[in-house]
């Protein structure tokens, strides 16, 4: 299985370097990092550098 290049963060989930970082901005302002393992396939969240979870998204999103 062919893997994406590294990219100098590390999984959450699997200690991979082969993570994606998309850096969002929300309707309200807020800034938050969607991130994803191309390995094993975690899925997680930051806001100003802690860790949030999908509900706290969310709940961002709907205020």
């Amino acid at each position: 299985m062919e893997h994406a290049p590294e990219t100098g963060l590390t999984c959450v989930s699997c200690g991979q370097n082969s993570v994606i970082e998309i850096e969002m901005k929300l309707p309200d302002g807020t800034e938050v990092v969607f991130c994803s393992c191309h390995v094993c396939e975690a899925r997680w969240w930051a806001k100003e550098g802690e860790a949030v979870s999908v509900d706290g998204i969310i709940g961002l999103v709907s205020d």
